[in-house]
């Protein structure tokens, strides 16, 4: 039994003949009529008495309410797999690593909720390194944005553009300079508020960028991966910071001192997804990105 013998049934059972739901169906009357005889062998019952009319037998009676019922859920299903396609309903989940929510990220959520107001978006953590990509392997998330460099076994990969890092010192400092940049050195005599995670590749890049210019390393004053901590108590005085420009210049708002920095790229943001076909919601967000920094294996 499928939706073709329910459709046929239903027909005729409205029609009260052949002819007619063949007319309604643009079918011819032996093909109507053979898909009602397929359907009453199945269900091993007369569904009809045939005469003049043709008229439902009480078995026939029963199976119209379910009948329509069944015929409503196809549609049903039909109609929700259409929203999902049309981006008019649907649902999408993204994982994404410490530090990396604000920016890179908020920005394409932005892009794609102003894009498609009725999908849900749904965020959740996800490991450094490797470790991360068991929320791509257990279904949680169907992208991942990681700073794991370059392409994974069976995921593709594109490259985010991320903002540059800025220092950030309490309100009031007065050793800063009142110019717009400060040198990484003078940076470097302040107690930090390390914001970089000890597993994170952007940390690796740091150290190797301070190893050859001859700097030393941070004094660091506190470690932690929350970014609402690292903004409170910077503005407490606890320490200065280096945060992505969006987190900067929300703090500058609260009033932090903000100066620009000469330094390399260290924070490399990649958009992450398996191999497997992609739901709308998540080819729309990949979209969202710059195709000339895709790869993949």
């Amino acid at each position: 039994m499928d939706r073709r013998h329910l459709t046929n049934f239903i027909t005729v059972a409205d029609a009260g003949s052949l002819s007619e739901a063949a007319r309604r169906l643009h079918l011819s009357q032996p093909s109507v009529s053979q898909t009602i005889k397929d359907l009453e062998r199945d269900l091993g019952t007369v569904l009809f008495v045939r005469g003049r009319r043709m008229t439902l037998t009480p078995a026939g009676r029963a199976l119209v309410g379910p009948a329509r019922q069944t015929l409503r859920a196809f549609d049903n299903a039909r109609a929700a797999v259409e929203a999902v396609e049309s981006l008019d309903s649907g649902r999408l989940d993204i994982a994404v690593v410490s530090g990396y929510a604000v920016d890179p990220l908020s920005r394409l959520l932005e892009q794609f909720h102003t894009r498609h107001p009725r999908v849900t978006l749904r965020v959740i953590g996800a490991a450094f390194g490797t470790e991360g990509f068991e929320t791509l392997r257990r279904g949680e998330a169907e992208l991942l944005l990681s700073d794991h460099p370059g392409p994974y076994p069976r995921h593709s990969a594109i490259s985010v553009p991320t903002a540059r890092l800025m220092a950030v010192f309490a309100p009031g400092v007065g050793d800063v300079g009142a110019g717009p940049r400060i040198s990484l050195a003078e940076l470097l005599r302040h107690p930090l508020i390390n914001g970089l995670s000890a597993e994170s590749a952007a940390l690796g890049r740091f150290v190797a960028y301070l190893a050859r210019e001859g700097l030393p390393l941070p004094t660091s004053v506190l470690e932690t991966d929350h970014r609402d901590l690292i903004q409170h108590l910077l503005l407490a005085g606890f320490g200065a910071a280096l945060l992505p420009e969006p987190e900067a210049d929300a703090a500058r708002e609260l009033g932090a001192e903000v100066r620009e920095l000469d330094l390399p790229e260290l924070r490399k943001a990649f958009l992450y997804y398996r191999e497997d076909p992609l739901s709308p919601a998540a080819r729309a967000f990949v979209e969202l990105v710059p195709s000339s920094g895709a790869s993949g294996r």
